[in-house]
C-alpha cells in the first residue's frame, strides 16, 4: 500500500450503493461492509484513516450504536454519514453519537469526495503534518503530539517508519496513528527492560496525560490485533506486568530487516 493512500472503512448495507461508493473512491484503500458487526470486527483488526457508515431502516439503530462506540475507542478517526430517511432530527442524532460530518442522499459524489478530503486534511493539520509536504518521511517531524523522526526504526521483525507504517516480514504494511508509533519506539527503547505505565503516558502523551490511562490500554489493543493479523507475536516482546506496565522482550531491539 502506498503510505500516501488512505484506508476508509465503509458500512453499506445497500449492495448497489456499496459497489457504486467503491468507484468513486478509488484513489482510496477501501473495506467495505454490509452489517455493523463486520465493521465492527474490521476497526478492531485495522487502523483506518476515515469512515464512511450508511443508516437506513435496516442499519439505523446499530449504526449509530457503532458510531457511538468508535468515537469511545478513537477520538482521532474522522466519521461520515449518508442517508435518506425521513427524520428531521437525525443529522442531530449523528452529531450527537459522535460522528463528525452529515450527507443526506441523494448526492453528487463530488460532494462527498469533497468532505473526505477536507476531514482527510484536517487530521493531517490537527496532527502537525503539513499539507503542502510530499508525504516522505523527510517530512514528518511531530504529529499527534508524537515526535515522529526521520528514519525507521526496528520493532522485533517488523518496521516502523516516520510515515506512519509498520513494514512486516512479510512485505505487507499497515497504516497506524501516531501515537502507535510513539508506543512502539518508546518500547523498542526498553528492549529487554521494564516499560512503566506511568513512563510511557508521560512519554507519547505529554501534557495531554491526565486521563489517558484507558487510551493507553486502546491503543495497545490495537496494536496486539494488527500484529495478530500479520501472524506476528507482539505478545511474544510485550508482556503485561499488572498494575505496573510491560515486560520487554530483548528481541524488541533486533536489527530492523532491509
Amino acid at each position: 500500500m502506498s503510505p500516501s493512500r488512505s484506508r476508509l472503512l465503509l458500512l453499506i448495507e445497500a449492495l448497489d450503493l456499496g459497489g457504486i461508493l467503491q468507484l468513486t473512491l478509488l484513489d482510496y484503500e477501501v473495506e467495505l461492509h454490509a452489517s455493523a458487526p463486520a465493521a465492527r470486527d474490521a476497526f478492531r483488526r485495522r487502523a483506518f484513516d476515515l469512515a464512511i457508515v450508511d443508516l437506513s431502516l435496516g442499519t439505523l439503530p446499530a449504526g449509530l450504536a457503532l458510531i457511538a462506540e468508535w468515537r469511545e475507542s478513537s477520538e482521532e478517526l474522522p466519521i461520515i454519514v449518508l442517508s435518506d430517511l425521513p427524520r428531521p432530527n437525525l443529522p442531530v442524532e449523528v452529531l450527537d453519537a459522535g460522528a463528525d460530518d452529515f450527507l443526506r442522499k441523494p448526492f453528487h459524489h463530488a460532494e462527498l469526495l469533497s468532505r473526505i478530503r477536507k476531514r482527510l486534511l484536517r487530521q493531517r493539520w490537527r496532527h502537525g503534518v503539513s499539507a503542502g509536504s510530499a508525504g516522505g518521511p523527510a517530512s514528518l517531524r511531530r504529529a499527534g503530539g508524537v515526535l515522529l523522526g526521520t528514519e525507521a526504526f526496528a520493532f522485533g521483525d517488523t518496521t516502523i517508519t516516520p510515515d506512519l507504517q509498520i513494514r512486516f516480514p512479510d512485505g505487507s504494511t499497515e497504516r497506524i496513528l501516531p501515537k502507535h508509533q510513539g508506543i512502539l519506539r518508546f518500547f523498542a527503547d526498553r528492549a529487554g527492560g521494564l516499560a512503566l505505565k506511568d513512563d510511557l503516558v508521560k512519554a507519547v502523551w505529554g501534557s495531554d496525560a491526565g486521563g489517558a490511562g484507558h487510551s493507553v490500554n486502546e491503543y495497545i489493543s490495537t496494536l496486539r490485533r494488527i500484529f495478530r493479523h500479520h501472524q506476528v507475536d507482539f505478545n511474544g516482546l510485550v508482556a503485561s506486568e499488572p498494575k505496573v506496565g510491560w515486560r520487554i522482550a530483548p528481541e524488541a531491539a533486533a536489527p530492523a530487516p532491509r
